[in-house]
């Protein structure tokens, strides 16, 4: 029984040096305000969030893929969401792959006319959106603290 309890220990501590991996090194400022970001043009508000293009960033450091274009996402001033969109579908699936062995099998959802793929780890949403024609691939990320 010690051996089975010793083992699970190790496992958890993989399993847990797994998640932390997938953010190593990406620390997002989650709910920082908009006064401690630079280089950001003003693109458009919805639903009470301001978004802003990130300008100068063009890499997804999560996966080292290129980004058509980076957007944050700010409601009450503090960042809520970032979103990159995804010049093609390879580049869709390295995202799935990589999040799906960080943090297992997503839930899948159909939604106006997008397929949708979602995570969750610790305080924030994640979020591969294709939409239908293929055309169009997305990858957003969401303090779920701010989404109340």
């Amino acid at each position: 029984m010690k051996k089975l309890t010793g083992l699970l220990c190790i496992v958890f501590v993989i399993l847990m040096g797994c998640a932390a991996f997938a953010f190593e090194g990406h620390d997002i400022p989650w709910g920082d305000d908009i006064s401690a970001f630079g280089d950001l043009t003003f693109s458009h508000e919805a639903g009470g969030i301001k978004y802003y293009n990130v300008n100068g960033e063009k890499v997804c450091h999560i996966t080292k893929i290129s980004a058509a274009k980076i957007t944050y996402g700010f409601k009450g001033d503090k960042l809520y969401a970032r979103i990159v969109n995804i010049g093609n579908a390879p580049d869709l699936d390295k995202l799935h792959n990589h999040f799906t062995d960080s943090f297992g099998r997503p839930e899948l959802v159909k939604e106006e006319g997008w397929t949708i793929k979602k995570w969750t780890q610790d305080d924030v949403k994640i979020k591969l959106k294709e939409n239908d024609e293929e055309t169009l691939h997305k990858f957003g990320m969401y303090y779920l603290p701010l989404a109340g």
